[in-house]
């Protein structure tokens, strides 16, 4: 190999180790978004889920006039 194909290929082992960087970058940020709405979407059912068992807890005892 000359010096410049060896110039060349170190060249294209750099690119190549900073184009998977940022490949992986993206796909974490990626993955940081959907766990972030995943955890809202979990919050936010979790808020109804209690909203909706202390709604029934009210009928109930409005119900039976228990309080």
């Amino acid at each position: 190999m000359t010096d410049n194909e060896i110039q060349i290929l170190i060249c294209g082992a750099s690119y190549g180790a900073v184009l998977t960087t940022w490949l992986h970058a993206f796909w974490n940020a990626r993955d940081d978004r959907r766990d972030l709405e995943a955890s809202r979407l979990a919050r936010r059912r979790a808020a109804a889920d209690r909203y909706y068992s202390s709604l029934r807890l009210y009928q109930l005892q409005r119900r039976t006039g228990t309080r």
